[in-house]
């Protein structure tokens, strides 16, 4: 059954956090039907505040899956592993993801996935065509969970960095006076949430079919280049340089590539805020706080 310019009219948005909240709200702006998935009866209570219609249960239980009995033509598969390690990883994306295609055969969905497989630590350029060798076990988790959907039939979005309004660690750390670089000046990879949620709606409509394409935005950038530029917006010292076991993201600590969009732009996509410049220059405060200017 098919709705809106193509979209699909039942969709089961698993995991409605941070991206799926807004991807939520878009999919109500078209007047699509959907169901969220969320772990907790918090989340409900979230997004019931929105009228967005959720139910809760672990999905890495095959019970919770088997009782569902509302019927769905497209399945997004996007759940929070809520910052867990490999067990909780596991959970959530391999024997879940088992779960929502044993429970559904057949279905067409998203497999909402990281550049964080790419291995990649010398500073090249990667593509979907690229090796995918993670060297953390998280990583590998997610790469046989990525395996998984591509045997079904699925597509994978390979989501680099994401970043937007309430979520802007980087310049946090900087107007903290906790900024660092990294000693090699490692590459970041990013894209603002809006360009994830429509990313997301792009390729949904596309139906994407066993293909892998990397979401991320025009630019990545050297890590002395993007704090330059903060700094220079925000008049403030360049942060010092602080070598890798400063960086936020540990598990993105050890990879240092540049990963390339060109994919998705030819199958139609393209990101609303090609550069960090563009995402974050609305987000930045009007003034520093005292304390650090």
């Amino acid at each position: 059954m098919e709705h809106a310019a193509g979209f699909p009219a039942r969709i089961l948005l698993v995991g409605c956090g941070y991206v799926g909240t807004r991807v939520a709200r878009a999919l109500q702006d078209r007047r699509i039907g959907f169901r969220a998935w969320v772990r907790g009866e918090a989340s409900r209570a979230r997004l019931a505040a929105l009228d967005i219609p959720a139910l809760t249960g672990d999905v890495g239980s095959w019970e919770s899956w088997e009782s569902l009995t509302t019927c769905f033509d497209f399945l997004i598969y996007g759940p929070s592993s809520s910052r867990g390690g490999a067990k909780e990883y596991q959970n959530v994306f391999v024997t879940g993801l088992s779960h929502a295609l044993r429970r559904f055969p057949g279905l067409p969905f998203l497999f909402l996935s990281s550049t964080s497989v790419y291995g990649q630590s010398t500073g090249e350029p990667v593509d979907e065509d690229s090796p995918a060798e993670p060297d953390s076990e998280t990583g590998r988790i997610l790469r046989e969970a990525e395996r998984m959907a591509l045997d079904a039939g699925g597509g994978v979005l390979r989501i680099a960095g994401i970043y937007g309004p309430g979520r802007t660690h980087r310049l946090d750390r900087l107007l903290r006076g906790e900024a660092r670089t990294s000693n090699r000046d490692l590459w970041i990879n990013q894209i603002h949430r809006d360009d994830v949620a429509s990313a997301i709606l792009h390729f949904l409509a596309l139906r994407l079919h066993r293909e892998t394409v990397n979401v991320v935005d025009d630019e990545p950038v050297r890590e002395s280049r993007f704090y330059g530029w903060l700094a220079q917006r925000l008049e403030m010292p360049l942060p010092p340089q602080g070598g890798e076991a400063s960086l936020p993201d540990r598990k993105r600590k050890r990879t240092h590539k540049r990963v390339s969009n060109a994919k998705a732009r030819t199958l139609g996509w393209k990101p609303f805020y090609p550069s960090f410049r563009e995402g974050l220059l609305p987000l930045l405060p009007e003034r520093v706080p005292s304390a650090v200017s």
